[in-house]
């Protein structure tokens, strides 16, 4: 059929009017959900405060004068605007854990975003992608362990609908407390000290061994080489819900409440049960999961669970967060009248087991025991699929996490982030994450910009997280996303000590530039601190102790023996340079009355925590020493050392040890040049 001019232009102005409408409609759709998204404006100041929590008056640090800082309340497609005022004498920064983010408002001081200098203000704005449940903290120094960290709740734009919707709705922010200065904490650790362990009763000991019927196990383990077992670094002194230690909603029965679980611990694992009964967990750091009812849950460091729950009848119900250790628990108690208390976590048997659970466990990622559990990750499901693009190209990195408890060097492929290269990846592949834990420590390992799928048994519906647990001795862990983003990104251990001990890594994007003002400041993020520590012991018959200066791979050693009624005495001068936990190479200086020589050696971890030394001085003279301690109470310890040189032959010493406290202990010792003798061993 033949069209017509006046035909055709007709047609052509209905086509032209319905563009005009369907114009109209789109500009006035944006403009609508333009008028919907609120930029929402917060003021946070950091600064410090006294506070007393257990009977002792420390300064920590606080957000807007409280700890936790408060909830920052958003909806999805809000722009967040938050306004970060410094107070104190010395750096800041604030990062958005979970939270997409542009890159420069991530918050890492010196590779996203600069620290906030004192009385300065930073403003950090962005978009509001998604929704849930997050946290805030800083991420310069230990300042996290001693208060700066907040909540985040994030609204959606459309409500579940496969959950009811609760009446009440709370923030749970879980916390570890110390009065000793965490820089103190890390010093201690770092120096080899066994009083963490002491003050929290998980000191392993000769006597604990044999009443725990385990002396297969402890010799096997030591002929391994394997340090005693512990689950936590620190002795805490208090662990806190939303700051307080024991808490009460007073809640009528029946309400249903959604309780959003933050754990911002500094360096604690907590188990999580409710008297009331069983949890429904909903969501897993903050991404949605098929609602799935736990009696009790593992939450790693960093991690964030919500779960629903309802008040029964006749009491006030308890919500425990328990130490993984045992160490202690925090509580909140839920309704009215008498209160009921949540079962016992057991606490663990360090003695009797491969830690807390088998390979075989893991590598099906279920719990080994109802009553401590691993993170409930094989229950997660995904309500929407996660699956990557197929047709993407795959990078698969394996990732070794490795460390030396005893020196309390962290890293990962026996690299710290000072001596490591960055992860480089590509926008466009999908990126496998395999992490092998090759140690006897949980490891919470977080990925900053990104959310990551958990390979855990459900395919295509494989849960969506940002913070993962690895368990101790595990052999396979797999996490993979797809590389959407630019520049670089911190990977880390979220134990913070582990991570401020070399336990991180940059995941760069190949070809990113960095901003001119993070790239000058860059090499501030490789710092490498050194730690100074004494021991000086005065006996009756002689004076010996050691001074150290170290960081991660050096350390300057000066150590010296002298009797009193002889004047004999050898001072010991030497670097060291730590390979790993078997091997450190030294040079240096022997210097005793009768001779001065330079010396190259080795010390070399043996069988049985046996530690040996061997050197070669510059007389061509041979030593070998062998050192052993061993503990036989919490507070009683037994050591012996020998030596032979091809000079001066046998020399040795025998002896025991009363601590007293951390810093004093009594010490008796027989030495075969200088005799019998006691005194006091003082610890700086």
């Amino acid at each position: 059929m033949k069209l017509s001019h006046t035909h055709f232009d007709h047609t052509y102005s209905i086509i032209r009017l319905t563009v005009l409408i369907l114009i109209t409609f789109a500009v006035s759709f944006l403009f609508i959900g333009e008028a919907h998204a609120e930029i929402k404006e917060y003021d946070l100041t950091v600064d410090y405060k006294e506070v007393n929590l257990t009977g002792k008056q420390e300064i920590a640090m606080a957000i807007n004068g409280s700890i936790p800082g408060p909830i920052l309340y958003f909806n999805e497609g809000d722009t967040a605007r938050i306004n970060v005022t410094n107070n104190m004498d010395i750096r800041t920064s604030i990062h958005w854990h979970g939270i997409l983010v542009p890159n420069r408002e991530d918050g890492v001081p010196y590779l996203t975003t600069p620290p906030i200098e004192p009385g300065a203000t930073y403003t950090y704005e962005f978009l509001i992608k998604h929704s849930g449940t997050y946290w805030y903290h800083s991420h310069t120094g230990l300042q996290e362990q001693v208060g700066v960290y907040g909540s985040i709740v994030i609204s959606p734009k459309e409500k579940r609908e496969d959950i009811e919707e609760p009446y009440a709705d709370y923030a749970l922010v879980l916390s570890d407390w110390t009065d000793e200065s965490p820089n103190e904490v890390l010093r201690d650790l770092k120096r080899g000290s066994e009083y963490q362990s002491f003050k929290k009763k998980t000191m392993q000991t000769l006597y604990g061994v044999f009443k725990a019927k385990a002396v297969t196990e402890s010799l096997k383990r030591s002929f391994h080489r394997m340090p005693p077992m512990d689950i936590s670094d620190v002795a805490y002194d208090l662990f806190l819900i939303n700051g307080k230690p024991t808490s009460t909603l007073d809640l009528p029965a029946g309400t249903k409440v959604r309780l959003r679980v933050i754990n911002a611990g500094a360096s604690t694992y907590f188990y999580l049960n409710y008297a009331g009964g069983k949890m429904k967990v909903i969501s897993a750091d903050g991404m949605n999961v098929k609602p799935t009812e736990m009696n009790r849950i593992l939450i790693a460091i960093g991690e964030t669970y919500d779960v629903l729950i309802t008040i029964p009848e006749g009491g006030a119900y308890e919500f425990r967060a328990t130490a993984q250790d045992g160490s202690g628990h925090a509580s909140l108690f839920m309704g009215k009248g008498d209160r009921a208390f949540a079962a016992d976590v057991p606490r663990p048997n360090l003695y009797r087991m491969k830690h807390e659970h088998s390979m075989k466990h893991h590598k099906n990622m279920k719990t080994s025991n109802d009553h401590r559990p691993l993170p409930p990750y094989a229950k997660l499901k995904s309500l929407e699929r996660t699956e990557l693009a197929p047709g993407n190209k795959t990078r698969e990195i394996t990732l070794n996490l490795t460390g030396d408890m005893e020196r309390y060097v962290w890293t990962i492929n026996n690299k710290t982030l000072s001596e490591a290269d960055k992860i480089l990846i590509r926008k466009g592949e999908n990126v496998r994450f395999i992490l092998v834990n090759k140690t006897m420590m949980h490891h919470p390992m977080h990925l900053h910009g990104h959310f990551f799928r958990v390979l855990n048994g459900h395919g295509d519906y494989s849960p969506l997280k940002h913070t993962v647990d690895v368990p101790p001795l595990s052999k396979k862990t797999i996490m993979e996303f797809e590389a959407n983003e630019e520049k670089d990104w911190f990977f880390h251990c979220h134990v913070l000590y582990h991570m401020m001990s070399g336990m991180s890594r940059i995941v760069s994007y190949e070809g990113s530039v960095i901003d001119p003002d993070i790239k000058e400041m860059r090499p501030n993020l490789y710092k490498d601190p050194i730690y100074y520590w004494a021991d000086v012991t005065a006996l009756s018959n002689m004076t010996e102790g050691g001074i150290n200066m170290s960081n991660t791979r050096n350390t300057l050693s000066a150590e010296w023996e002298a009797g009193f009624r002889e004047e004999e005495y050898e001072v010991e001068l030497t670097y060291n340079r730590y390979l790993d936990r078997f091997i450190t190479v030294l040079a240096g200086a022997s210097l005793a009355d009768d001779h001065k020589r330079g010396v190259l050696g080795i010390k070399y971890l043996l069988p049985f925590l046996i530690d040996g030394t061997a050197w070669i001085d510059t007389e061509a003279e041979l030593r070998v020493t062998l050192e052993k301690e061993i503990h036989l109470t919490e507070r009683l310890s037994t050591f012996g050392e020998t030596h032979y040189d091809t000079e001066s032959k046998w020399e040795w010493k025998a002896g025991g040890a009363i601590m007293m406290g951390k810093k004093i202990s009594l010490v008796g010792q027989y030495h075969s040049e200088f005799g019998g003798g006691g005194g006091i061993l003082v610890k700086f």
